[in-house]
């Protein structure tokens, strides 16, 4: 099996609107597939690191040293620094 379809199965993608006091970050996440029932919200509150991954993110709103419209094939939030997060599909 390739090992982007492996990755694939294993993970949901799902697309998410992430707010911090500096900016507001749109991008997917990638949360495992663990049976029906486990949501967005669920894979948060389990959630253990330090910063949340999110894959081709752009930078939608503010921005003190990034601009809006900024992309990025991959980031790296601050959990810290969240004020929030809403899935954008699928939830």
């Amino acid at each position: 099996m390739d090992p982007s379809q492996e990755f694939s199965s294993k993970y949901e993608r799902v697309k998410v609107l992430v707010e911090t006091p500096e900016r507001s970050v749109v991008g997917y996440i990638h949360k495992p597939v663990t049976g029906e029932g486990y949501r967005v919200s669920d894979y948060l509150n389990a959630y253990g690191d330090k910063f949340l991954r999110l894959t081709e993110a752009e930078i939608v709103e503010r921005g003190q040293h990034h601009r809006i419209g900024d992309k990025y094939e991959f980031i790296a939030v601050s959990v810290a620094a969240i004020t929030y997060i809403a899935p954008l599909e699928g939830e």
